[in-house]
């Protein structure tokens, strides 16, 4: 059985909280159960909202949350997941800080929340590089959501000033991925 990585099981949950229109999510990968709940939610509605997840709730809720419980427990008290997680947050507001746009300059943002691809399969040459000339269609990387390939294109025609993001690293939804220069 295979077990998902953290980077994953991260683009999930960050992706299932970004969107609006999902209020619960079970998902089982191999020996990993997983189970979403936005309680907010189901607090926030009339009583009506409450009587509809009760029932799979039971149904649903006893496995999966020991499962979740055991695995993400031990990595959520260790000590370099909560650094690694807020690290490279403000590390990426400090260079966009340093590094305003200027007015010529088009900044390239993650349209979700997944796992930057640079290039389309491991070991190839990334699609785009610093002083690449790119147009409207061309394609900058890939953003991996629950395992579905979202090509990113430029959307205007210019040259890659900076790339912002590392290859196979997990970003926000409205990230900055890339400047582009435009001509």
């Amino acid at each position: 059985m295979t077990k998902p990585d953290m980077k994953e099981i991260k683009a999930i949950v960050d992706w299932v909280n970004a969107t609006e229109n999902i209020r619960e999510l079970s998902l089982k990968v191999g020996e990993v159960d997983l189970f979403i709940s936005k309680n907010r939610e189901r607090n926030a509605a009339s009583s009506s909202a409450p009587v509809a997840p009760v029932a799979p709730a039971p149904a649903a809720a006893p496995a999966p949350e020991a499962a979740p419980v055991a695995a993400p427990a031990p990595a959520a008290p260790a000590a370099p997941a909560p650094a690694a997680a807020p690290a490279p947050q403000p590390a990426a507001a400090a260079s966009a800080a340093s590094d305003e746009p200027a007015a010529d300059e088009v900044v390239i943002k993650a349209p979700m929340v997944g796992v930057f691809y640079a290039s389309p399969q491991p070991g190839s040459p990334a699609f785009v590089s610093v002083g690449d000339t790119v147009a409207e269609d061309t394609v900058l990387g890939i953003v991996e959501v629950m395992k579905l390939m979202n090509n990113i294109e430029a959307k205007v025609s210019g040259e890659i000033v900076k790339i912002l993001v590392e290859n196979e690293q997990a970003v926000q939804f409205g990230q900055p991925l890339m400047i582009i220069k435009q001509s």
